[in-house]
């Protein structure tokens, strides 16, 4: 047999080998083949479905945590407000000034946490989510400041009542200061508990001084406004610039 033979031969065979496994797929395809991959196809649509499923559900289980974050934030300076009322009646204008300070980052405050709630749902997930985050810690860090201006006039009362020789009742006012601290450091990120740790020894040292009636209580009480003062000023500036606001500099703190 020739060679050319040869290559004739064994190309009819491939040819009628090829014909005879398009039959065997196309008896395959009527026996059965064409169910299983109908429904190999209606597997994969299932599954489809499915995740889409959980992903719809996952989305709204995310964006009704984020409308009650909002709303817990939008209450928490709904309170605030109210604290900030009560305080601005009994304090002097020179802790007013901080007070009312406060009281305008608390209503810009809202209005912003107003409208991201109102604007999430056009937001993407991940958006919504750090928007809320941050507005969520700005909230906090006033209620801190606030905590911490309640203390301030908790120290100045302790400082006249000290001054009066009422020794037992300025030692109980700064342990109302104390508690107000430790709502502060709850409030506030663990930046700030150098500036916290600092403040709290020098109260515990002032409130050592008034019950030992030493020559130096005042000025350990003055110590004490002095780092509080410092680290209100430094919320303050902390606000202005999460709210993007511009102060000018050797703005003076109240």
């Amino acid at each position: 047999m020739t060679l050319d033979r040869t290559q004739r031969f064994a190309g009819a065979a491939l040819a009628v080998s090829a014909f005879s496994i398009a039959l065997a797929l196309f008896a395959y395809w009527r026996s059965g083949g064409k169910q299983d991959a109908e429904r190999t196809h209606a597997e994969i649509r299932a599954d489809i479905d499915s995740l889409r499923e959980k992903q719809t559900e996952l989305v709204q289980r995310t964006r009704a945590s984020l409308d009650s974050a909002y709303a817990a934030s939008h209450d928490r300076l709904t309170r605030l407000r109210e604290t900030l009322r009560i305080e601005k009646d009994r304090v002097e204008a020179g802790m007013r000034a901080q007070l009312e300070r406060a009281d305008a980052d608390v209503n810009r405050l809202a209005s912003a946490i107003e409208t991201a709630a109102r604007t999430a749902r056009d937001s993407t997930i991940a958006a919504a989510e750090q928007t809320e985050k941050a507005l969520t810690r700005r909230s906090r860090a006033l209620e801190g400041r606030v905590a911490l201006l309640r203390a301030k006039y908790k120290v100045r009362r302790a400082q006249v009542l000290s001054e009066g020789h009422e020794y037992v009742e300025a030692t109980r006012v700064l342990a109302n200061a104390a508690d107000l601290l430790d709502v502060a450091e709850e409030r506030l990120t663990r930046d700030h508990d150098p500036a916290l740790g600092a403040l709290r020894l020098a109260l515990h040292e002032a409130a050592a001084s008034v019950q030992a009636h030493a020559i130096d209580t005042r000025d350990r009480l003055e110590e004490v406004l002095r780092k509080t003062d410092g680290l209100v000023k430094t919320l303050e500036d902390e606000e202005d610039s999460a709210a993007g606001r511009v102060v000018a500099p050797g703005r003076p703190s109240t």
